[in-house]
């Protein structure tokens, strides 16, 4: 018996352990006897029998007393209630029995910690009154020794509480009784002790709002003082932020409230009366951000409010009927006047704003006097607020007389607060300044949320609901951060609905931004609600038919309504809504059918816009959006291309048939890249959705047939040589039956840009003679020209300088027959003269290799020209290390290296890093060479080119002769170039084309003989 220990846990839920493990009875009323004789020692028999079945007669309560000792004994394995004779019963005094009460009633203050809950919280007997009782005598006098301990401890441990301890007791002393202000008044102290101002205002708004809804009442002054006395401390921006992040009221409101709160201390202050508008759109929160904080100033301030509206601005100082209403009431409240005077007055003088009649006009300024007489005498009370919102429907004579008031009203402590939209009269404009050069206004202006205030203010609505990101931004995006919409979106999170932006709420809200329009407003509010993009006013201007002046009047109105905002795209002017949703419910008020012919209209009139030119990206791309809206899937497949073919050019085409201006410059980020892959996708899917349907029509098969091209070039261009090869010579079959002849020669030049990329020497010459071929056949003097280029650099490649010349020098001659072909074909004579250059470079003849070089750069220098003018650039750069002009090179080859940063796919990048890194070598900086000979198996696999590969291994195979030869012992090169130097000189050899690299090839012969001769001689 003396090895068990019974243990009784009786402070919160009650439970019984034997040697540590939980034992449970088959029925409550041995619980209750336990429960009982442990805190009641020794007991009456027929007491205990009597509390604990009250409704049974005396026997047989006896008899189940008896039963329940012999139920507990043997389940707890012992005799643990005893009787000492036979009227009493107790615990055994033998046995080890402990409880939680035991030792917190013996020292309360050391043992807070066991007070869990209330004694025997949530234990029951049916049909026990008398337990009941007991229990709850019982719970009385244990909170009660709870409370006093606490309050004990808080006295006498001041300065060394524990503040965790401390805390999580006086938030159960206010759970014990919510509305005792004591316990929050000593938990705001213990916080203002321990620096923490957040938790202060949070656990007195807590108060505030328990105080307000449950018993109209305000917390006492001391609480007030303890509160302001924090604010008025220096308080941390950042603690601040994260307790207004953790509340329901205050996101992204933290300056707005130090405002208002310096505003009102001002004001009594300075007992002068001043003025503070609040500002903001639709929903933006300055109705509750301004009550919120009105609601703790009523210590120190009297509020008075009337709010304006809309269908009212036509009646006279209705506004001054509302204000004068809560005037009335202070006025009888401090005696000032009886209520018969008071009424008498306003009948008398001012029948009007008691809804009498009266021939005689009201007396404006007779009002203002006698307004200001009353604030007059009802301030020296007790300061006044005067809240007045939605004041800009205000009508222009209450303004008037507001004015007048606030003119005469001096050394009185009246603080006047207007909420306002962000459209403002002229008459109160003029108010406004009036008091601004006065000093007596000021404003603050409510911004909307940002998107992580917006997630919080959402996940504060909501709970513990798990919110997607996804539906963040969805909710972000079209909420834009304004309260109002979030707690609508809130609402619908709760209800576990779809997302969808337009709530009966929010309709109602939007549908009253857009009354009362005129038939030319209407229609310019149902066009612009079907661009996805602001839209240029020239372009409405047109679509409406209408003078430019005249759509210009009604945007601007617009504007000061806050429902179209203007801006700025280069030298357009364009507009948009105000509001994301307002823009979503215009469109969807729509008739489907109007929306297909507005988006048709739309889409002819950018169209018109285009002209010849299908270069301005983005404008290709709204005409897709358009086409796609009004049903025509074909059409919009066109600008789809359009658009991808004037994103893709400039960086996927090497040398441009032409200068051509670009609304859009593609990136290098690899995002980038897969929004262009991704693009392809989803047109390629659109593609197999039409073909069903379309794919006897020629159009259709047109823009298949580009559709090809475009990927086709694209994997070429990238290194995807196996997908670029089968969509060109997909675009060959299909050009040619098609008779297609400018895609013919685009596919047949895609093919000869695979062989330069490649080295493919013998496919070049079957593409090239194919090319120029069909060029001729087709009179095309473009394509003819650009084709000799091209047959021009086959000759260079196979080393038949003198053919290469012929063909070059007959390119240039045709783009050059007039002025204006000169000018339009800069870059491809640029490109010619850059060939011309190499062949000079060839010979040696490095001086009329740069004259050509520059010359190419001066065709290009201000065309829209990249890549090409970086590829000049590097070749010039070439030409300048050719004649040892180290420092010439390496500052033109270094410009380069920056620009081809903006470039996707660099060409010439190879070329570019290993005669940086030579230069480097002769400048005796090798980490060029380290940093190339690190990455070179990216440079090597980027196109697959021979050249490049080759390149590399000649730089590889000049710094391993280094090595050997001892000119060269930089360390850091052992582990990079652990091969021998037989086998850079032969990957070298192999990969270098014969004729153009005949240079390098040559140092390579002279670095093998001499490093022979060099180990000959050892």
């Amino acid at each position: 018996m003396s090895k068990n220990l019974l243990r009784l846990k009786l402070l919160g839920s009650p439970s019984v352990f034997l040697n540590q493990e939980e034992v449970f009875f088959p029925f409550a009323k041995i619980n209750a006897l336990l429960y009982y004789l442990h805190i009641n020692g020794a007991v009456n028999r027929e007491e205990i029998a009597g509390i604990l079945w009250e409704n049974k007669d005396n026997q047989t309560a006896k008899k189940n007393l008896r039963n329940t000792i012999y139920q507990a004994n043997k389940l707890l394995g012992g005799e643990w209630i005893v009787a000492p004779n036979r009227t009493v019963l107790s615990l055994n005094p033998e046995c080890a029995i402990k409880s939680d009460v035991e030792l917190f009633k013996n020292h309360p203050a050391e043992h807070l910690s066991l007070y869990q809950g209330d004694f025997l919280q949530g234990f029951y007997l049916k049909d026990s009154e008398a337990f009941d009782y007991w229990v709850s005598k019982m719970r009385t006098r244990y909170e009660q020794l709870y409370i006093q301990a606490c309050y004990q401890q808080l006295e006498t441990e001041k300065d060394q509480l524990d503040l965790e301890e401390a805390e999580q007791n006086l938030r159960r002393l206010i759970s014990i009784d919510e509305f005792d202000e004591k316990n929050y008044h000593l938990l705001m102290k213990l916080y203002q002790d321990n620096n923490r101002p957040g938790k202060v205002i949070e656990t007195y708004y807590k108060l505030v709002n328990i105080l307000d809804k449950e018993l109209g009442i305000s917390p006492n002054e001391s609480i007030q003082q303890l509160y302001h006395e924090v604010l008025a401390k220096d308080r941390s921006e950042r603690k601040t932020k994260q307790f207004l992040r953790n509340t329901d009221h205050f996101f992204g409101r933290v300056d707005e409230i130090k405002r208002l709160e310096s505003y009102f201390s001002k004001v009594i202050e300075t007992q002068e009366a001043r003025a503070l508008v609040l500002v903001g759109g639709t929903g933006i929160g300055k109705r509750t951000v301004t009550r919120q904080v009105l609601a703790n100033q009523t210590k120190y301030f009297q509020i008075v409010m009337a709010e304006c509206f809309k269908e009212e601005m036509k009646a006279e100082l209705q506004p001054w009927r509302g204000l004068l209403d809560g005037l009335g009431d202070l006025v009888i409240q401090h005696q000032i006047l009886s209520i018969s005077q008071w009424q008498v007055i306003l009948e008398s003088y001012f029948p009007i704003l008691t809804g009498g009649t009266s021939s005689l006009q009201l007396d404006a300024d007779k009002l203002a006097q006698f307004v200001v007489d009353i604030l007059q005498k009802i301030s020296k009370k007790k300061a006044l607020i005067i809240l007045i919102e939605d004041c800009h429907w205000m009508d222009k004579a209450s303004v008037a007389v507001l004015e007048q008031v606030m003119n005469h009203l001096t050394g009185y402590p009246v603080a006047f607060v207007l909420t306002k939209h962000l459209s403002t009269p002229s008459y109160l404009e003029h108010f406004f300044n009036h008091l601004l050069v006065r000093n007596k206004l000021g404003f603050i202006e409510l911004q909307p949320l940002n998107f992580k205030d917006s997630a919080a203010y959402l996940q504060a609505q909501t709970g513990q609901l798990a919110i997607s990101e996804e539906r963040l931004e969805d909710i972000y995006r079209v909420s834009q951060g304004i309260p109002f919409f979030l707690s609508e979106y809130a609402e619908q999170l709760l209800r576990g609905e779809k997302f969808h932006p337009l709530t009966p709420a929010i309709k109602a809200k939007l549908s009253l931004k857009l009354e009362y329009l005129s038939s030319q407003e209407e229609e310019l509010v149902d066009y612009l609600a079907c661009f996805r993009a602001p839209a240029s006013v020239s372009l409405l201007a047109r679509l409406l038919g209408l003078p430019m002046e005249e759509v210009v009047e009604i945007t601007e109105e617009f504007g000061q309504k806050q429902l179209l905002m203007e801006e700025e795209q280069g030298e357009e002017l364009v507009v948009r809504f105000s509001q994301e949703l307002l823009r979503i419910y215009a469109y969807e008020r729509l008739s489907l059918a109007k929306k297909r012919m507005l988006h048709h209209q739309i889409a002819q009139s950018m169209e018109d816009q285009l002209g010849e030119s299908l270069y301005h990206a983005q404008l290709l791309n709204e005409i897709a959006y358009h086409y796609k809206m009004s049903k025509q899937p074909i059409k919009s497949l066109e600008y789809e291309l359009h658009y991808l073919e004037a994103t893709l050019q400039f960086h996927h085409e090497l040398f441009p048939i032409y200068s051509r201006e670009f609304g859009f410059i593609e990136k290098t980020d690899d995002s980038n890249q897969s929004a262009i892959l991704d693009q392809f996708d989803r047109i390629r899917r659109e593609i197999e959705g039409l073909e069903r349907k379309h794919q006897n029509h020629k159009d259709f098969q047109l823009l298949v047939l580009r559709f090809l091209y475009l990927e086709g070039r694209y994997a070429i261009r990238t290194g995807n040589y196996q997908q670029g090869m089968d969509n060109i010579q997909q675009v060959i079959a299909l050009a040619k039956e098609l008779q297609q002849m400018e895609f013919l020669l685009e596919g047949y030049r895609q093919m000869i840009y695979y062989c330069i990329q490649t080295e493919n020497i013998s496919e070049m010459r079957y593409y090239t003679e194919l090319a120029l071929d069909a060029s001729v056949q087709a009179n095309n003097h473009e394509a003819i020209a650009i084709n000799l280029r091209l047959k021009g650099l086959y000759h260079l490649m196979i080393g038949d300088e003198e053919q290469s010349l012929h063909h070059l020098y007959q390119s240039i001659d045709c783009f050059s027959l007039t002025p204006s072909l000169r000018s339009k074909y800069s870059i491809q004579i640029a490109a010619a003269l850059d060939y011309l250059a190499e062949i000079e470079q060839i010979r040696g003849n490095f001086t009329t290799a740069l004259a050509h070089q520059k010359e190419a750069i001066e065709l290009t220098e201000n065309k829209t020209a990249e890549p090409s003018i970086f590829a000049f650039y590097i070749g010039l750069g070439m030409t300048y290390y050719q004649l040892k002009d180290y420092e010439q090179a390496e500052r033109i080859l270094l410009k380069a290296k920056t620009a081809l940063k903006s470039l996707s796919f660099p060409w010439k990048e190879t070329q570019l890093e290993v005669y940086l890194a030579l230069i480097g070598c002769e400048k005796g900086d090798f980490q060029p060479v380290l940093d190339l000979l690190r990455k070179k198996e990216n440079l090597i696999s980027r196109y697959g080119n021979p050249r490049d590969k080759g390149l590399i291994y000649y730089l590889m195979a000049v710094i391993k002769y280094g090595l050997l030869t001892g000119s060269l012992q930089e360390a850091g090169f052992e582990d990079l170039l652990v091969q021998d130097f037989d086998i850079y000189y032969e990957t070298a050899k192999s990969q270098l084309n014969p004729y153009r690299d005949r240079h390098q090839l040559k140092e390579l012969e002279n670095l093998r003989q001499g490093l022979s001769q060099a180990l000959n001689k050892k």
